[in-house]
């Protein structure tokens, strides 16, 4: 794993508080993933808004650390397409791979 899943997420807060719409598909998937607690889940379907369900779940992200926010980088690139490209998350990934191999040789 590496950081720039982490810093996109940590990078974007804003944005995502606001933009992201498909909550609980990506909820649904870190749930299944064991990612996050039933009981969180059941708070954050419990939120009457987006805005209110995406805060639920970054308190779930920042208790969870690094590994909860690599599995909502890639949940959220899959559900949220469009506004993961937006935000930067392919070129982020591009940039990484490139750096990683640059580090190799």
């Amino acid at each position: 794993m590496s950081n720039f899943e982490v810093q996109f997420v940590d990078g974007n807060y804003a944005a995502l508080i606001q933009r992201v719409t498909s909550v609980m598909a990506i909820a649904d998937e870190l749930k299944n993933k064991n990612m996050i607690h039933p009981e969180i889940y059941s708070e954050i379907r419990a939120e009457q808004t987006s805005q209110g369900k995406m805060r639920k779940l970054f308190e779930a992200l920042n208790a969870g650390g690094d590994t909860v926010k690599n599995h909502f980088f890639y949940a959220l690139r899959s559900h949220e397409p469009f506004l993961f490209r937006d935000l930067g998350g392919e070129r982020m990934e591009v940039d990484g791979i490139q750096n990683n191999q640059l580090q190799l040789n």
